[in-house]
């Protein structure tokens, strides 16, 4: 049996909730990294789509670089998903009326 009230347990896993999504959306909203070994090894860098040599690679190993922007625009999933827990909690949390007619 828990102490802790039942809207105290649903705001807590709210707010929960919302700073997982939040550091989600942050990591894929990054718009640089740095280039290691392991990319230049594995062929992932390229320059404007073009694919650059490994040896060029790995004179750039440890720079910071800009990240290609997909296209994809993460604030809309973390904006419909904290409106969709929102939604939740306030039903959930909305006060219950009993039926006292009988």
């Amino acid at each position: 049996m828990s102490f802790i009230p039942a809207r105290t347990r649903m705001a807590a896993a709210l707010v929960a909730a919302l700073a997982v999504s939040a550091a989600l959306a942050a990591t894929a909203v990054a718009s640089s990294s740095t280039i290691t070994r392991s990319d230049c090894l594995n062929g992932r860098i390229s320059r404007h789509g073009k694919p650059i040599s490994q040896a060029e690679c790995l004179r750039h190993v440890g720079q910071s670089v800009a990240l290609a922007h997909t296209g994809f625009d993460v604030w809309i999933v973390a904006l419909a998903g904290g409106a969709c827990l929102a939604g939740a909690a306030a039903l959930r949390l909305r006060p219950r009326f009993r039926n006292t007619a009988g």
